[in-house]
C-alpha cells in the first residue's frame, strides 16, 4: 500500500509517541518507531524504523522450511502499522527504495544505504565494527570468511565475535552477514541455521562464486 500523506504536528507527534509505548513498542530517543511489512522475492520482511533510522529489517518466517523463492515478486508495501507522509519516517522509504534495487539487481543504487538508528550498534563497541566495515567493505556478490572479516576490523583473532555479531545482524541484507561464510568455502550457517535456504538463494542471486 503507499505512503498516506499524513503531516504530524508536534502535539501530534507527542500523542504519536505516548501510543506507541503504551503498546509496547519500540521507542527511541528520535521518536516511536513505525512498523512496515514489504513484499519480497524472499517472503515478506518487516521493517522497523524510528523518525532517524532503521532499527531493524528482518524476514518474518522465522526459518526457511516452507521457503519457495519468487523472484518476480515485486518490492511493495504491503502494510504499515501508522500512517505517515514519507517524511517522518523517511529511512523506512529508503529502505523499500534500497530492497527494490537490491532484488532487482541494480547495483549501482546500492551504495547509498537508508539510515541505521545508532541505538542499534553502541558507538566504538567491536560488534559496531564489524557490521559497519561489513556494509562498507564487502560488496554485491562478494564473499568474506569470519577469520577475514575480523583482521579487517582489527582483531584477527576475534572470529567467534564475529559470528556473534551476524548472528544478532538486526539488519538484513543493508548489513550483509550472508556474504559472511566459513573459511573452508562452506556457506555456513544463517540466522542461526534457520535461514540457510535463504542465503544460498541470496549469494546465487548476487552471483557469488559458491
Amino acid at each position: 500500500m503507499p505512503f498516506v500523506v499524513q503531516k504530524l504536528n508536534s502535539s501530534e507527534h507527542t500523542v504519536y509517541f505516548l501510543l506507541a509505548k503504551m503498546k509496547g513498542k519500540l521507542v527511541c530517543q528520535s521518536g516511536p518507531t513505525n512498523t512496515y511489512v514489504v513484499s519480497t522475492p524472499i517472503g515478506d520482511m518487516e521493517i522497523i524504523s524510528c523518525p532517524r533510522g532503521l532499527h531493524s529489517l528482518q524476514q518474518m518466517a522465522p526459518n526457511d522450511k516452507d521457503f519457495i523463492p519468487s523472484p518476480g515478486t515485486m518490492v511493495t508495501v504491503k502494510s504499515q502499522m501508522y500512517q505517515d507522509n514519507g517524511y517522518t519516517y523517511k529511512p523506512a522509504v529508503l529502505c523499500v527504495q534500497w530492497l527494490q534495487h537490491y532484488f532487482a539487481a541494480d547495483k549501482s543504487n546500492l551504495n547509498s544505504t537508508p539510515p541505521v538508528c545508532s541505538s542499534v550498534y553502541q558507538t566504538g563497541t567491536f560488534t559496531e565494527a564489524v557490521c559497519k566495515t561489513l556494509q562498507n567493505k564487502v560488496t554485491f556478490g562478494q564473499l568474506i570468511s569470519y577469520g577475514s572479516l575480523a583482521s579487517m576490523c582489527g582483531n584477527a583473532r576475534a572470529c567467534r565475535a564475529v559470528g556473534m555479531a551476524m548472528r544478532n545482524n538486526q539488519i538484513s541484507l543493508i548489513m550483509p552477514c550472508h556474504r559472511v561464510i566459513q573459511s573452508g568455502g562452506k556457506v555456513g550457517n544463517y540466522s542461526g541455521g534457520q535461514k540457510n535456504k535463504i542465503k544460498e538463494w541470496l549469494l546465487k542471486h548476487e552471483g557469488a562464486e559458491i
